[in-house]
């Protein structure tokens, strides 16, 4: 178990190694630092430097600038409390990994050395006094604190009428939903009103941060404080983030996580593929034919071909995407493209069935009963068929075009099952399945699970949307909102195939 200072440069080394040495002594924690970017080796080499210099003999390691790697690392080290110095370039990463992190964590912005007596240590507010007690006498080993006042809680009193700084705050930091901006100034003029240099101040959080009502505050004045040292503390810790955090450090050693450039160049393809076109529509009404024709003929190879040139999983990866970032329109968009997609083949396979009906007297194939009776253990091959053609599609040295024919498998055949079927007049159930209504179902629960696997996937590549920083007031509110909406939809549809799956489980224990 250690205290780690999360490094990025000379100045948060020398900033935040008095504050590391005195919170490793107060905790009794060996202390450590993660230098950000795996080629800073100069500024590791410096950080280990300096620890010898202080007489600690600390653990110093490289680390990928990610926040969900720096998670991992810290909890694959046993990493007890994380330490970031404030710094305006990197405040976006900052601030997600003081939100997202797994253990307690400070966030400061440093004007002096640590405090060693009461005198200096204070609170935002009397209702956090005993957090802040607590806190102080953890980590700093002192007893109390002073308050600096009811700086949100009470608008009336001889500060309301201090005078206002133009253009102090970032609107960036600041949601008027959680805090009035004169209250942000009027905590800045009471702060260099009350303390000194040498002073601290310390603003405890719970487990959300960015959801407290005094994160804006807290933000504003990390960012503007002339006087105090600012300390922002989260507490948090538990299982299911340690494992979680754990899942995503092996996974970015399998794979390494995706840059900026692949994931917007990703995220444009599949938002362009998820348009109607009469491209689209020609291309699917073309496999489903092919399929058709395959079907007839009981021939695998012929539906093979068929899979291989049907466009339908950028579509259905793209209501993947829509749920990974809480795009609405994208997923309503993806959901019309994957309709017309339906029709166009069904309509395609039903015609060819009418043409055949001509020629021949109609027969239903063995291959087109396999598809008439589906089975829980077809939930696998759309699941494991959506996992694999998005994480192809996320490693440009992987084919994407086999990935999309294990979709198409789960989809072409079955559509164009249900489509002749529907043109041979069979809708009379046997003992070898249900025809029409049959591949149906098969291809409603692939079509789902899918796109299920695919949202998972590429949540864990990256691209997803981040509410844990607020990005102004319209952007920041509808990102939660979002994220909601996402979360609402992708256990309402988790909801609908597992219900579905039970449904098939009894149905089959009770023909069988």
């Amino acid at each position: 178990m250690n205290v780690t200072l999360l490094v990025g440069s000379q100045k948060q080394l020398s900033e935040g190694l008095p504050w590391l040495i005195r919170f490793a002594k107060s905790t009794g924690y060996s202390l450590g630092a993660l230098v950000l970017g795996a080629d800073h080796r100069a500024l590791a080499r410096m950080t280990e430097a300096e620890l010898d210099d202080h007489g600690h003999r600390g653990t110093v390691e490289l680390v990928e600038a990610n926040v969900d790697t720096v998670v991992a690392k810290l909890t694959a080290d046993r990493c007890r409390l994380l330490v970031m110095i404030d710094d305006v370039d990197d405040d976006r990463f900052q601030a997600s990994l003081f939100e997202r992190c797994g253990m307690k964590a400070v966030w400061l912005s440093v004007k002096s050395t640590p405090p060693d007596s009461d005198q200096h240590i204070f609170s935002i507010d009397d209702a956090f006094t005993e957090t802040t007690n607590l806190i102080s006498r953890r980590l700093l080993q002192t007893h109390s604190s002073l308050q600096l006042d009811h700086v949100w809680l009470d608008n009336e009193g001889e500060d309301s009428q201090a005078p206002v700084e133009p253009n102090l705050v970032d609107p960036n930091l600041v949601d008027p939903n959680l805090i009035e901006p004169n209250l942000i100034e009027r905590a800045k003029c009471l702060e260099r009103q009350r303390c000194d240099k040498g002073d601290l101040i310390w603003i405890p959080f719970g487990s959300s941060p960015s959801q407290e009502r005094h994160y804006a505050l807290a933000r504003a004045l990390l960012a503007e404080s002339s006087n105090a040292s600012i300390g922002l503390v989260s507490s948090k810790e538990g299982w299911d983030r340690s494992l979680l955090s754990r899942i995503r450090y092996w996974a970015s050693h399998v794979a390494e996580p995706m840059n900026r450039d692949a994931r917007l160049e990703l995220a444009n393809t599949l938002h362009e593929g998820s348009q109607p076109n009469l491209e689209f529509l020609g291309l699917i009404s073309a496999a489903a034919m092919l399929a058709a024709f395959g079907l007839l003929q009981n021939s695998a190879a012929v539906i093979i071909g068929a899979m291989l040139i049907a466009p339908l999983m950028t579509p259905i990866m793209g209501a993947g995407l829509s749920l990974a970032h809480g795009n609405r329109p994208l997923f309503r968009m993806s959901w019309l493209t994957i309709g017309i997609g339906f029709l166009g083949a069904f309509v395609s396979s039903f015609l060819f069935g009418l043409l055949v009906r001509l020629f021949q007297e109609p027969v239903v194939t063995p291959e087109m009963w396999s598809r008439c009776n589906p089975s829980p253990l077809d939930f696998c091959v759309g699941l494991v068929g959506g996992m694999a053609a998005s994480y192809a599609r996320t490693r440009s040295h992987l084919s994407s075009a086999l990935a999309g024919a294990a979709i198409a498998a789960a989809l072409v055949p079955p559509i164009a099952t249900a489509g002749l079927q529907t043109a041979f007049g069979e809708f009379e159930s046997t003992d070898q399945g249900w025809p029409v209504f049959g591949p149906l179902i098969l291809v409603g629960v692939n079509v789902l699970t899918i796109m299920i696997g695919t949202s998972f996937v590429l949540y864990a590549r990256g691209l997803r949307i981040d509410t844990s920083v607020p990005s102004g007031t319209h952007n920041g509110s509808g990102k939660q909102t979002n994220n909601k909406w996402a979360t609402r939809t992708t256990v309402s549809l988790v909801t609908l195939v597992l219900l579905v799956l039970v449904w098939m489980m009894h149905l089959e224990r009770f023909l069988f």
